[in-house]
């Protein structure tokens, strides 16, 4: 008899942030076509799904956290986890990079409209995009950090989980509440059709809630989801055959599959790689500037496997300076109390034995730029 997840991920000897870890590279892999000049990619998918996989992975572990704590502690713990690094990341993009691509670029630069960018940014909703004329010489010259936009859903994701799990008779049916979520919001998207300008981020929303629903759905079942390599064969069989078939089969069905197959993944491999330095969410953030500063210096010259190469072993040491300088320290900031204001004992006591790999380490989300 196989051993159900929920076993296996309730000790801190699984791989999940080394699960991430891969994401995190997937996606600076998925980038390097366009921020290296390379043109399209059959592989684009695989950012993409690397996205899809965060927000199941972010779901999953984001309900514990909610079950075990009031609402104030939880959003207390998840603004801890998303903006320090966040805001780190925005005020070196505008007063390093930005200068590093004025330079190269041959144009001037501007500290005022450093300091505009990190201001207009600062509240996740990304207002501003590029700095003066510093990406001139970039191969994709719009954007310095199309990574950032996941971040915004991801706190939405935060807000709605936290809500919805406040409510008693959603956390007696969490399982079918959850797979409300993951069967409905789909057949949404369909019907309005994709929209444009600002309005494309309800696309963007109900592409991702329904991979982090999938994730909160797993966390209800994890008790009964068994450990097992055909399925989860069957799942990555599933994912890779949808994404090269397109986008919207990609984002449409694979839910359940990809977060079977990254929990199972998480779950079974015994790996010490990330083990104790957390560096995915930085892996992600920093990924882009770097990039495109590779790319504005002509990286894109080389076979695009070495752009990428070199893309992430640039950007690691900056995702782990994120993390030791600047995430794990704002993680140690702790409230006077940790309320558990709107659960029951019965609830709290229910959660109690679930998985904490790390209650304010493993909940990054990864996002493809559009």
């Amino acid at each position: 008899m196989s051993t159900p997840i929920g076993s296996t991920l309730s000790s801190r000897d699984n791989a999940l942030n080394a699960v991430r870890l891969i994401l995190a590279a997937a996606v600076i892999l998925a980038h390097s076509w366009t921020l290296g000049g390379y043109g399209s990619s059959a592989l684009k998918w695989i950012g993409d799904n690397s996205v899809n996989g965060f927000f199941a992975l972010s779901g999953f572990l984001i309900a514990g956290s909610r079950l075990r704590n009031g609402f104030g502690y939880y959003l207390w713990r998840r603004a801890q986890r998303i903006f320090p690094g966040f805001w780190a990341c925005l005020v070196i993009i505008a007063f390093v990079f930005a200068p590093l691509g004025a330079a190269i670029s041959g144009q001037g630069w501007n500290p005022l409209d450093s300091l505009a960018y990190v201001v207009d940014n600062a509240s996740l909703v990304i207002h501003t995009r590029d700095i003066g004329d510093t990406l001139a010489a970039s191969p994709e010259g719009e954007n310095w950090n199309r990574s950032f936009w996941s971040l915004m859903h991801e706190f939405i994701a935060y807000l709605l989980c936290g809500a919805a799990l406040g409510v008693a008779w959603v956390r007696r049916h969490l399982a079918l509440s959850a797979g409300v979520v993951v069967v409905t919001l789909p057949i949404i998207g369909w019907t309005i059709g994709d929209l444009d300008g600002p309005a494309h981020m309800i696309n963007d929303g109900l592409r991702l809630l329904p991979f982090f629903a999938a994730g909160v759905l797993a966390y209800a079942l994890k008790d009964r989801i068994p450990t097992s390599h055909a399925l989860a064969a069957g799942s990555a069989a599933l994912v890779v055959a949808a994404g090269f078939t397109s986008e919207m089969v990609l984002n449409t069905f694979t839910a359940i599959p990809l977060t079977y197959l990254l929990l199972h993944i998480g779950s079974t491999w015994r790996t010490s790689i990330a083990a104790s330095e957390d560096v995915s969410f930085g892996l992600y953030i920093y990924g882009y500037p770097v990039q495109q500063v590779l790319g504005m210096v002509g990286l894109g010259i080389a076979p695009v496997w070495v752009f990428a190469f070199v893309s992430l072993a640039l950007t690691y040491p900056l995702a782990l300076a994120s993390w030791r300088f600047v995430e794990k320290p704002a993680m140690r900031l702790r409230l006077p109390e940790r309320p558990t204001g709107d659960l029951s004992p019965a609830d709290i006591a229910a959660s109690s034995a679930t998985l904490r790999p790390g209650e304010g380490t493993a909940h990054q989300t990864i996002a493809l730029s559009r």
